[in-house]
This record gives C-alpha cells, sequence and structure tokens, in this order.
C-alpha cells in the first residue's frame, strides 16, 4: 500500500509501504477514504530529525474510513463500520481513559510518531491508504449514519484532532455569554477554535494572525473582529472591547514563548488562557508568572482529550450547529499528497489545512 514517509527534514516522500494486518487481537485496520496534514506534522517535516525520526517513518494522525478486519477481541466494531480515530490511541480501560483523559492513556500515544510509541508493533501512519488501529476499541468513534457518506468526510475528519483541539481550547478557556474571546492564531486550529466559540454565546470573537485570506475564513466560521497583528495593535483593539479590563478568554492556538507571554499579559483578572498550541516544544513559554500570579491568571489546555468530547460533537455536526469543514482548503491524491507539507509549510496563499484522498 502506499503511505507518505519521513526521509528527511523538508523532506516527505510517499512511498510503498507494509500493508496493514492484525498484529495483536485488540487491533483493526481501517481503510482510510480521507486524511489530513495537520500543523502539527509540520514539525516533523522542519525539525523531524530533532525528535528522533529516522528515514521510513510512517506520517499522519487525521483520518477517517471504514472497518476491514477486526480482531478477536475487539467489541463495537463490525467490518464495514465507517469510523472516526482521534489523533490519539487509547485502550478506554486504564484509570486516565475512564477519567476521559485519554491522552494520558498508559498503553497509547499518536499515530504517526513513531519515536513515541512504545507498545508494541509498528505504528501505522495515518496518512496511507490502510492504518493498524492499535486498541480499536478504547480508540474507533463509529460515526453516525446520517454522516457516514463519503461526502460528509470534510465534515467528520477535522473531528479528529484539529476541531477537537480548537472545542479543547474553547472548554479550557471557560467562555461564558457576553465575554470577549480572543484567539491567537489564525491556522486550521486558530479558525477550529473561533468556531467552537460561537457554540458558548460570547459577544465578540477577535481572531488574530497574520494571513488576510485565513482571516477573511475566520469571518465565516464565527469571528466577529479579526486582526492582522503584523500591521495593527491588538492590545489596543482589546483595551477598546473590553473597557481596559482584557478579553475574558484568550484561546492560544500557537502557544509560542511570545504569544503566550501576551496572552497573560491582556487576559483579564480572575480568568484563563487556554494553551493548545504545539510551537511550546521549540521553545519554554515566557509567561510572566508574577503577574499571572497578581492578576489570578489560569492555564489550562494541552493536548486534547478527542474521545471524551465526541458524544458532544456528533450531534452539534448532524444538527448543523458546527461545520469545519472551511479549514480544509484542498484536497490532494495520495500521488501527490507529500506536496501538500510544502503548501503548508510555505502558507501558500489559500491555504490552510490539506485533505488526502487515497
Amino acid at each position: 500500500m502506499k503511505g507518505i514517509v519521513y526521509k528527511a527534514d523538508k523532506d516527505m516522500q510517499v512511498e510503498t509501504v507494509p500493508d496493514a494486518a492484525i498484529e495483536n487481537p485488540r487491533d483493526a485496520v481501517i481503510r482510510v477514504t480521507k486524511a489530513a496534514i495537520c500543523g502539527s506534522d509540520l514539525h516533523i517535516y522542519n525539525h523531524g530529525e530533532a525528535f528522533g525520526f529516522c528515514d521510513g517513518d510512517r506520517c499522519g494522525h487525521e483520518f477517517v474510513g471504514v472497518v476491514e478486519e477486526v480482531g478477536a477481541e475487539v467489541s463495537g466494531l463490525s467490518v464495514g463500520d465507517k469510523v472516526l480515530s482521534p489523533f490519539w490511541i487509547s485502550c478506554g480501560e486504564c484509570h486516565f481513559c475512564a477519567k476521559g483523559l485519554q491522552t494520558s492513556c498508559v498503553n497509547g500515544g499518536p499515530y504517526g510518531f513513531a519515536p513515541f510509541w512504545a507498545h508494541g508493533g509498528e505504528i501505522q501512519g495515518g496518512q496511507s491508504e490502510y492504518v493498524r488501529v492499535p486498541h480499536a476499541t478504547g480508540t474507533l468513534d463509529v460515526i453516525p449514519e446520517s454522516l457516514a457518506d463519503s461526502a460528509s468526510d470534510t465534515k467528520t475528519l477535522p473531528l479528529t484532532d484539529v476541531f477537537g483541539t480548537g472545542y479543547h481550547a474553547a472548554v479550557c478557556g471557560d467562555i461564558q455569554p457576553g465575554d470577549t474571546v480572543y484567539v491567537i492564531g489564525d491556522g486550521a486550529v486558530g479558525l477550529s477554535a473561533a468556531h467552537a466559540a460561537t457554540l458558548f454565546e460570547p459577544e465578540n470573537i477577535i481572531v488574530a494572525g497574520h494571513h488576510d485570506d485565513r482571516l477573511a475564513i475566520a469571518e465565516t466560521m464565527g469571528a466577529t473582529h479579526t486582526i492582522n497583528t503584523s500591521r495593527d495593535d491588538a492590545a489596543e483593539l482589546l483595551a477598546g472591547l473590553t473597557e481596559g479590563r482584557g478579553p475574558q478568554a484568550v484561546l492560544a492556538t500557537i502557544s509560542s514563548p511570545e504569544t503566550m507571554a501576551f496572552a497573560a499579559e491582556q487576559i483579564e483578572p480572575g480568568k484563563s488562557v487556554a494553551w493548545v498550541g504545539m510551537e511550546v516544544f521549540l521553545g519554554a513559554p515566557e509567561i510572566p508568572w508574577d503577574k499571572a500570579f497578581f492578576k489570578n491568571v489560569g492555564v489550562k489546555g494541552g493536548v486534547a482529550p478527542v474521545k471524551s468530547y465526541l458524544p458532544t460533537l456528533w450531534p452539534l455536526l448532524e444538527g448543523g450547529k458546527i461545520d469545519p469543514s472551511p479549514v480544509l482548503t484542498h484536497d490532494m491524491s495520495m500521488d501527490e499528497a507529500a506536496t501538500g507539507y510544502e503548501v503548508m509549510a510555505s502558507r501558500q496563499k489559500g491555504s490552510v489545512k490539506v485533505a488526502i484522498t487515497p
């Protein structure tokens, strides 16, 4: 079968890789109908060697598809089911899975991050034609029948990670009706966070970024205000909308040292900064802890436990309350999919997130 593999930094290629197969009785094999390239995949693209990636490591962790085969100990799944996989594999049985924190599963880990998988068998990347899913019962979610057609893949696929992470940001931001919400970042997670924030009925949702084309998408997904911070002063806008008190929630979807410091400086005292961006791997946050202390600022977030959010998100998607599909600006075949990394890494105009149809 075909799949995207890491060759070296800034070099992803589509290659023939070993067929996905049952290696453990708790496994399932999924035929992928739609996958995606994530912003966190770009960290592998740019810095894979520093993270321990080697030539041939498989990539990708966002996919939906059809069950092709199940192991003898898999329950609740049948061949032919249309399923979504959260980006984090989880056993469904350990202490943390029982608490709804599947991203801390003692038997789990992410797809497409081979250096971080230590639970037996080759960990398959989701950017491939088929995927072996360990702990299939605890990991996979059957997609509701009304969304199981291939035409709905662009709506369901973002729930695997990018929209699930955006929703996690909104939850951790503790948004209340009438609040002003400031979203830092105009990538797919930032746009998803703004869209998710609408569910909590804030008065203002401001999305900040550097790309006018992406900020235009933010407006279609629920942003009441956008600001290109390469040109304009966000602090001035926030002060004007909040009578100088600062936003009641900051959703930090980049989480670089600079953006985390800005978030802690701007947020209203007693409120929370939601921290979901991956740039923390590239540098420790420069949060002004003294000011955060005296302002009683909370910092919440981290890796999104998507599995625990799906029971809430499915009816919202079925009922048309959410539609995260606008973040998928490109759709490529498997043969051309490796070029999708270049499209996203270069911030090609009109691009946010690349989908892959095997």
